[in-house]
């Protein structure tokens, strides 16, 4: 039996990328991945999403709290924990402009690390990245709702043509109107620029009780204009289904800091399944959401994160997202016959760098009270991925999908 693991949100914030930083200008991300190695070793093949850029030294590194350029080494320690294909359809591939999207392509590709969803100019664009496991061929299809704007200025859309794959227009609102609180008094006070000051005014925020964050649903939904993507994606699934034995549809989308998908998510998925695909495995949310069997089908509705700084004022943590999933498909005689879930934990002290945890192995490590804590939120995620409560042993490697 072969096992396939995709898991969730691989970013570079500031604290990660001061985290990283070694004497001489060099950078070191393998601690972040240090207690996951041996779980990603047990999978045949392991895809995951790598949600920054990197554009290199002279397009700055990272400096503002949500816009990402990561160093190359990123991608040396991506590899060096297990990971074998990355998906680079997502919101943040412009982050350093078509330029950035080119260099990263270029760095992925001299490391050996193969990639999904983006293409330079005059490539030739694949409907899917295929790979093959004793005999059985596999095929990984991903697409983003959108990107976000290249330091403050929308792409042209000639930027934009054949070089991602996208489920809508980039024009349409993405998130459902009302739910932004608004401005606080603090932000009016100290009037941010960019997001460069988020992370100052969430803390204070904080100190005086005002929420920094805000949960945002995709409930944006234009079926007219988003239509002809979906059947682009159609055409993508029915055409690796002719080439692949087991087909995995990769959606970038779900809301932010959210547990529910909105009905665009909803949309996306329906279409989709129509195509025949064999899982759906989505990212985006910053949150974990519910995992399902839609009749053989797993579906994975978000990932939530992988490395997202867990002390963050903008992180919402009542709902998780400081943790994320792994979502493991065993495959036999060329079908998924099983589907399971790990869960990661991410922790960090301050000044120190991101570390991500799988709950079985850092249960061990806490004190008592630490312990206590661990159990109550494993208790909510599990109802959150599953719909079901959890019997049994709460701290567990990995955790069945059942059938509702």
């Amino acid at each position: 039996m072969k096992k396939i693991t995709f898991f969730g949100d691989i970013m570079c914030e500031l604290p990660i990328l001061k985290g990283a930083k070694r004497p001489g200008g060099k950078f070191d991300f393998n601690p972040i991945f240090d207690h996951v190695r041996d779980l990603f070793a047990e999978s045949d093949f392991v895809v995951s999403n790598l949600e920054t850029p990197m554009a290199g030294k002279d397009a700055v590194y990272t400096d503002e709290y949500y816009v990402f350029n990561a160093p190359d080494e990123y991608a040396d320690a991506v590899k060096a924990a297990g990971v074998d294909l990355t998906i680079t359809a997502n919101n943040h591939v412009f982050d350093r402009g078509y330029e950035g999207l080119v260099r990263t392509l270029k760095v992925l590709d001299e490391k050996g690390m193969p990639h999904t969803g983006t293409w330079a100019k005059g490539e030739d664009r694949e409907e899917a990245y295929y790979f093959d496991m004793d005999g059985t061929k596999v095929a990984v299809i991903a697409y983003t709702y959108g990107t976000n704007w290249s330091k403050g200025k929308p792409l042209a859309e000639g930027e934009l043509e054949g070089t991602v794959n996208l489920l809508r227009p980039q024009q349409l609102k993405t998130y459902l109107p009302g739910q932004n609180p608004g401005k606080s008094w603090v932000k009016k006070l100290l009037k941010p620029k960019g997001t460069k000051k988020l992370e100052t005014i969430g803390r204070i925020e904080q100190f005086f009780g005002i929420p920094g964050n805000h949960q945002r649903k995709d409930e944006m939904l234009d079926k007219a204009l988003t239509a002809p993507y979906m059947e682009r994606v159609k055409a993508d699934i029915r055409a690796a289904k002719e080439k692949a034995d087991i087909v995995i549809f990769a959606p970038h989308t779900g809301g932010q800091f959210h547990n529910d998908p909105g009905e665009f998510s909803k949309y996306v998925v329906k279409c989709a399944l129509e195509a025949g695909p064999d899982a759906i495995m989505a990212s985006h949310s910053h949150c974990p959401q519910q995992v399902e069997l839609v009749g053989d089908v797993p579906c994975a509705w978000s990932l939530g994160n992988f490395s997202m700084d867990p002390i963050s004022s903008l992180m919402i943590r009542e709902n998780l997202a400081h943790f994320g999933l792994a979502v493991h498909m065993y495959v036999e005689d060329k079908k998924i016959v099983r589907t399971t879930f790990s869960a990661f934990k991410a922790l960090r002290k301050y000044g120190k760098q991101v570390e991500v945890w799988p709950v079985d192995k850092l249960y061990p490590t806490l004190n008592a009270k630490d312990k206590k804590e661990l159990e109550a939120e494993m208790k909510r995620l599990h109802c959150i991925v599953t719909k079901k409560g959890l019997e049994g042993d709460i701290i567990r490697k990995e955790y069945e999908i059942p059938r509702l």
